[in-house]
């Protein structure tokens, strides 16, 4: 039965608080198997643009070409391959991608697939992914199932269940987005209030209370946010007096505070700042590159997809086929050329003599006609 039909679909998203203590209470959650609360504290800070912007550079990482190895050579799971590769044509795999690395980034995903009928055989056609608050860990044996409140029922072996054992990967982000958004809070609320002179009116030592209130209501017309009153110990010139006081206003820059933060976040999900620390002055069309996941980030990403996806295969061919011939789902892990510098090392290599090979060009995206011999410098008078 598809977990569409089985899930709570009344249950709402927990109401959270961007406080301290909220995010205690949610860590608390999440190690007791309940991600609901955390997880929606990182659906929010998602919409911070330093967070946004890095989780779609962090994806990108991961958006390569993939190919399924067969079983072995033999025909049949060649063939069996070939099937395959027709089949995630149509699942939209780019889509089904970022689903299954979210389960990094936030503890798990469940996908589930719909399934039909395709020249006899079962396939998956499409495939919906579930958001993390239907599902809940069974105390017992940390086992993720569906979560109906008072009971917890199994979650179909035909879905995919996408889990780290590891720390979910936004959760240091949420400290610093605290931090940001909080601290903004807190610089607005102190600049209104010693951002402006402090008003402060004087009345004579001794003033009854009527003369105090009149002061008073004179100062509360002028400005709201920051007065008071006193009694004149000073002049004891037994009139009204308001006097201006301006605040220091070296207290520190908030820029620096909120710069910080976004630095956090970068290294976090990135593996890097670069994005903060070099992205000023940069124009439209530049090479950059500061933006770029870090490596070992991005294979790691991929090595999870492929995890899943493989279980993904296991699934179709067991309701197939049953015999455990299962081809094998990769991303492309070679790291991408960089063409100004592959294009100045093929330059200098012609320059100096040496015979360029047809595919030494074809890397940096030029199209050859196929009779293309390899490439040599040819002497020049200057050369004698």
């Amino acid at each position: 039965m598809p977990i569409a039909t089985i899930v709570n679909k009344e249950k709402s998203w927990p109401t959270v608080r961007f406080t301290p203590d909220y995010y205690r209470y949610a860590y608390t959650q999440y190690r007791k198997g309940n991600l609901g609360p955390l997880v929606e504290m990182l659906n929010q800070a998602e919409t911070d643009g330093q967070v946004s912007g890095c989780l779609r550079l962090r994806r990108a990482g991961f958006q390569v070409d993939h190919i399924v190895d067969p079983f072995s050579d033999e025909t049949k799971d060649v063939e069996r391959a070939e099937w395959l590769t027709d089949i995630f044509k149509n699942l939209k795999m780019r889509k089904l991608h970022r689903h299954i690395q979210e389960g990094r980034m936030k503890g798990y995903k469940v996908i589930d697939f719909d399934w039909d009928v395709v020249k006899g055989k079962q396939v998956p056609i499409s495939f919906e992914a579930f958001e993390q608050k239907y599902f809940r860990r069974d105390p017992d044996t940390q086992i993720l199932k569906i979560d109906w409140g008072k009971n917890l029922e199994d979650i179909p072996e035909t879905a995919l269940t996408c889990e780290t054992d590891e720390t979910p990967e936004e959760l240091p982000v949420l400290r610093d987005y605290i931090l940001k958004v909080f601290g903004i809070e807190s610089w607005a609320s102190f600049i209104e209030r010693f951002g402006e002179p402090t008003l402060i009116g004087w009345y004579p030592a001794g003033a009854e209370q009527e003369f105090k209130d009149e002061l008073e209501a004179a100062l509360g017309n002028i400005a709201r946010a920051a007065y008071g009153i006193a009694p004149d110990l000073k002049t004891g010139s037994g009139e009204k007096m308001i006097d201006k006081i301006e605040t220091n206003r070296t207290t520190g820059d908030h820029n620096l505070f909120e710069d910080r933060c976004n630095k956090s976040i970068s290294i976090t999900i990135l593996g890097h700042a670069n994005a903060v620390e070099q992205s000023k002055g940069l124009q439209v069309g530049e090479n950059q590159t500061q933006y770029k996941v870090v490596r070992s980030i991005a294979v790691d990403d991929m090595y999870f997809i492929e995890e899943n996806v493989n279980q993904l295969i296991k699934t179709i061919i067991d309701r197939n086929f049953g015999d455990g011939r299962y081809p094998a789902y990769e991303l492309d892990k070679k790291e991408k050329v960089d063409i100004k510098e592959m294009s100045s090392v093929v330059d200098m290599a012609h320059r100096h003599g040496v015979t360029i090979m047809p595919e030494n060009y074809a890397i940096l995206g030029l199209k050859l006609a196929e009779d293309q011999e390899p490439v040599t410098k040819q002497p020049s008078p200057l050369d004698y």
